[in-house]
């Protein structure tokens, strides 16, 4: 895949992942409008974990562990019977899990937030319930994304969740009145549309819904085997989310919804643009390997780690400096009032500099993955997860909920720098002065970002509590809007490489 193909692919997604997040946010909003940081949030935050983590884990995991190898089989007219044995293999396991989630909720609330008693533990375990069917369905959709992706089809993918989190916006109407239960029903049907959605074009591509089981193809125990540790890994990069429901959940009333709202805002930027580049770059690292073409794996690589720097090093900037106008903007109203937003907007601030770790960790994990070198990024992700464990005992009692996000961003942070350690011991003739040169200069164009965006905003009053709303949207759209022309011409002025692409692609056409 050549540079031109993945800018334009990544166009594409981009536009249906700013429509998936706009939608999502509007979810969150409705969720913090109804909700506040009360109880019923805290219980509907932790019932919502499990099914959402677990089919993450299990889905992207079988979906990662295949697509390498499914791609290798592209050519081959059995391919249809690797796709579908795994697919209902990993199926037929998450329903197991399914059924066991729904005979021990309440054991699995307990361990999970054993701070939860009376009637938010009640709460917790009726929503756990309702929308742990969820789990089978959004597996499904994560393994078929997988599959067509493999295929270069990204839009049909891309458009699961945007009628996902548009199914879920209506049936508020009717189901809002009922609080945590109501939208835990629509959550599930969320789930439903989102499986549903990829359906038409798995037949497209040969891979029906009937199972087409071959147990003896080597490939299928290839990616079961390779299945195990990539879940390990995607379990272990997604500890926090259980250390901050399980220390949250000993904290004071509303901890784990702040901890939730902040996450929501600091995966912005990751759901905006590196997850369009990590999902177009994932089959091209994996093309890259099955043609034993080492140097085109190099160049995606770096081009990878530059194209997220490019986005997430002034995406955190932003998110420090406008913690709380930011979250005043897209939270403050209904039951989420002042207080909700100063716990949300705290939290936040210290979540904000690992928006650019854990960008470049998804870009390294997917390098190692397409070498099938699945053990490395378990271990690496087992040191940031023990080191996270060791900062939030240290760090819960001093600092409450802020604590828990500052030691997972260190833990984000050191689990990058082991990452990169690791790429120049395994990756030889990566092109590391070059690179460091690059993200220098995205560094100085941040820098000048950030100076802008906090002079026009005392300017325009953004950290004013009282500012009205009219006066929130001029300040952050001005704010962003000239920091931003700032940034861009700065990287310019120092001929910043994919910018330069962009920009002589443009003069050309």
């Amino acid at each position: 895949m050549s540079k031109q193909t993945l800018y334009k692919a990544s166009s594409i997604l981009l536009v249906l992942f700013v429509a998936s997040r706009v939608l999502g946010f509007v979810r969150e909003q409705i969720i913090a409008a109804l909700l506040g940081t009360s109880v019923q949030s805290d219980a509907f935050v932790v019932a919502a974990t499990i099914p959402f983590t677990f089919s993450f884990i299990i889905g992207v995991s079988a979906g990662n562990a295949l697509l390498p190898v499914y791609t290798g089989r592209l050519k081959s007219e059995d391919r249809a019977w690797l796709a579908s044995t795994v697919f209902y293999v990993t199926t037929a396991f998450v329903a197991v899990l399914t059924g066991l989630g729904m005979m021990f909720t309440p054991a699995v609330i307990d361990i999970l937030a054993p701070g939860f008693t009376g009637e938010t533990r009640q709460l917790a375990v009726l929503c756990t319930r309702i929308m742990l069917p969820s789990m089978l369905f959004l597996t499904m959709g994560f393994v078929a994304k997988a599959v067509l992706n493999a295929h270069r089809e990204f839009a049909v993918p891309a458009w699961a969740p945007v009628w996902q989190n548009v199914v879920f916006i209506l049936l508020i109407i009717p189901l809002g009145s009922l609080l945590g239960p109501g939208l835990a029903w629509c959550t599930l049907a969320g789930a439903v549309v989102f499986y549903l959605c990829n359906l038409p074009a798995m037949g497209r591509i040969g891979v029906p819904l009937r199972p087409l089981l071959n147990w003896r193809d080597p490939d299928v125990r290839l990616v079961l085997a390779m299945t195990v540790p990539v879940v390990m890994t995607t379990l272990v990069a997604r500890g926090f989310v259980f250390l901050d429901r399980w220390f949250g959940s000993h904290l004071a009333e509303g901890s784990i919804a702040a901890l939730n709202f902040a996450n929501r805002v600091r995966e912005l930027p990751y759901g905006l643009f590196v997850a369009v580049v990590s999902t177009v770059l994932f089959p091209a690292l994996a093309s890259a390997v099955s043609r034993n073409d080492m140097a085109a794996l190099r160049e995606r690589t770096a081009m990878g780690l530059r194209l997220v720097g490019l986005v997430t090093y002034p995406c955190a900037a932003l998110l420090l400096i406008l913690a709380t106008p930011v979250v005043r903007l897209l939270f403050e109203r209904g039951a989420f009032g002042s207080d909700a937003t100063a716990a949300t907007a705290s939290a936040l601030f210290f979540y904000a500099v690992s928006v650019a770790a854990m960008s470049a960790n998804s870009v390294l994990t997917y390098t190692f993955l397409s070498l099938r070198n699945v053990l490395l990024p378990l271990w690496v992700g087992l040191a940031g997860l023990a080191i996270n464990i060791v900062l939030d005992y240290q760090l819960v009692e001093r600092m409450g909920h802020n604590g828990l996000a500052l030691g997972n961003t260190v833990g984000f942070t050191l689990t990058t720098l082991l990452f990169l350690l690791l790429l120049h011991r395994r990756v030889p003739g990566f092109l590391w002065r070059k690179q460091a040169m690059e993200q220098l200069k995205i560094m100085a164009g941040t820098l000048a970002f950030a100076a802008v965006l906090w002079l026009t905003a005392n300017y325009t009053g953004l950290f004013k509590p009282d500012l009205s709303l009219a006066g929130q949207l001029f300040g952050i759209v001005t704010s962003v809007g000239l920091a931003g022309a700032v940034y861009l011409s700065i990287l310019l002025l120092l001929n910043v490489e994919d910018v330069a692409s962009i920009r002589k692609k443009i003069t050309k056409e």
